[in-house]
């Protein structure tokens, strides 16, 4: 039996099975609720900012992997673009953020079958309501602060919704949402340096 059917016979024997994904989606939950707790108690913009790119690139990536527990990481962007190019800091940022983003959407992947339970007629709805609109609806949820981004994540996982689009419009909204806080500490920095 070659690898390849190896792998598959695994993932029919143990991976499609409904208890297997319910375990993965609550591990993945505890980890997210861990990785919380490490970044509220040891993340400071301070020590972030003293490892210049990298850590904007990491703070960012920890915020941006807990799932259902938001994490604040938007000071850092805007106290790392009042010292470092507001250009480069969205960079690090937006590629943090967007690989961290990564477990909503796996959460969902996996624990699809929780989703399908009772719903599935609604589920078809939503897998082709994502299928139309899915690129502008991550874009938005990655922009935009407020919205709380883990669950078009779950959901887009739980469509098995395409995920080179998935990356690429999380991508573009974090970059410019990354973008936007960073030039804001830059302008403060260069408001507060202006003769009054």
């Amino acid at each position: 039996m070659s690898l390849q059917q190896k792998l598959h016979l695994l993932k029919e024997q143990y991976v499609r099975r409904k208890g297997v994904q319910i375990v993965v989606f609550v591990l993945v939950l505890g980890l997210s609720l861990a990785i919380f707790w490490f970044a509220r108690s040891q993340l400071n913009a301070d020590g972030v900012l003293a490892q210049s790119y990298a850590g904007i690139f990491t703070a960012n990536l920890i915020t941006s992997a807990t799932i259902l527990f938001p994490l604040p990481g938007e000071a850092v962007n805007v106290a790392a673009g009042s010292i470092l190019s507001p250009l480069n800091v969205a960079m690090a940022a937006a590629v943090g953020a967007t690989i961290g983003e990564m477990t909503a959407y796996l959460a969902g992947l996996w624990g699809k079958s929780m989703f399908l339970t009772g719903y599935s007629a609604r589920y078809e709805h939503a897998q082709g309501w994502m299928n139309r609109h899915g690129v502008l609806a991550v874009f938005l949820f990655a922009l935009i602060p407020m919205l709380l981004y883990d669950l078009i994540g779950i959901f887009a996982g739980s469509t098995r919704y395409n995920l080179l689009k998935f990356v690429s419009a999380t991508f573009a909204g974090r970059f410019l949402r990354c973008l936007i806080e960073a030039w804001l500490g830059y302008s403060a920095i260069t408001l507060l340096q202006l003769p009054w």
